[in-house]
């Protein structure tokens, strides 16, 4: 049976990766590809800033979403995919000012709030959630990355991709619901608690060009809509790109 899980696997990622590699390369395109094992969240939730081309050895990583077998992760990335594959995984950043909360998405995948900012910097570094390929260590990798706080208050809230459809011609909706804290257990200041009653986040773009990536490329930025309003537990925010008068450091 296990045998047969794994085969099934296989499969699944090599269609997955043929798609990938194929409709980049007729672009021109090289995008990233890195061999780790464990838990790959850290690496999602914070893709690097070029397309994504592959997912190799996913028989030594954990499931990409909690309660969902390997297989099934995988047809859920490859859905949001298909909605906007210029966009998966592409990380926009976010700032709730009046809360001080911070806020990134990894577009089909994941999104985080901090209830505390942090600087653009510091959410574009890969959390280290995951191992080397060839010596199953922390270090080193060919790229930054920060570790895990010991201190519950500062991990953030997680949450992940219910859904995600077109909206018209050109636009997308995705639905993300919240998992809870990814890395430990709940914090109970009061300013995490209020992060906590966000229960789903809502996101609204537009499809991403393909002429993006032949520019200068710069993460897009994120707004909260409904000037920051939380109804029935439901956040909603919109994706574009980003503007001179967007807080990107803080």
């Amino acid at each position: 049976m296990a045998t047969t899980q794994i085969s099934k696997k296989r499969k699944f990622v090599a269609e997955l990766n043929e798609v990938l590699t194929r409709e980049l390369a007729e672009d021109g395109y090289s995008g990233v590809e890195m061999d780790i094992r464990g838990e790959p969240y850290g690496l999602l939730a914070a893709h690097p800033m070029v397309p994504l081309v592959s997912l190799h050895h996913v028989e030594y990583l954990d499931s990409l979403y909690p309660s969902r077998n390997q297989i099934d992760s995988l047809k859920i990335l490859m859905n949001a995919y298909q909605v906007d594959p210029n966009r998966i995984l592409q990380q926009s950043i976010c700032y709730d000012t009046k809360r001080k909360w911070s806020l990134s998405i990894s577009w089909g995948y994941t999104i985080q709030i901090y209830p505390l900012l942090l600087s653009a910097n510091n959410l574009t570094m890969l959390l280290q959630t995951f191992k080397t390929w060839w010596s199953w260590s922390d270090r080193p990798f060919v790229f930054n990355t920060r570790h895990v706080s010991n201190n519950l208050c500062q991990h953030p809230i997680v949450y992940f991709l219910d859904q995600a459809k077109k909206v018209g011609r050109i636009g997308t909706r995705t639905i993300y619901s919240q998992f809870g804290p990814k890395f430990g257990k709940v914090c109970y200041r009061p300013e995490y608690i209020k992060a906590m009653a966000v229960k789903k986040i809502v996101v609204s773009s537009l499809k991403m060009d393909l002429e993006y990536w032949h520019k200068a490329t710069q993460r897009q930025c994120c707004e909260i809509m409904d000037g920051g309003s939380i109804k029935d537990g439901t956040m909603k925010i919109r994706v574009r790109k980003c503007r001179a008068t967007d807080i990107m450091a803080v």
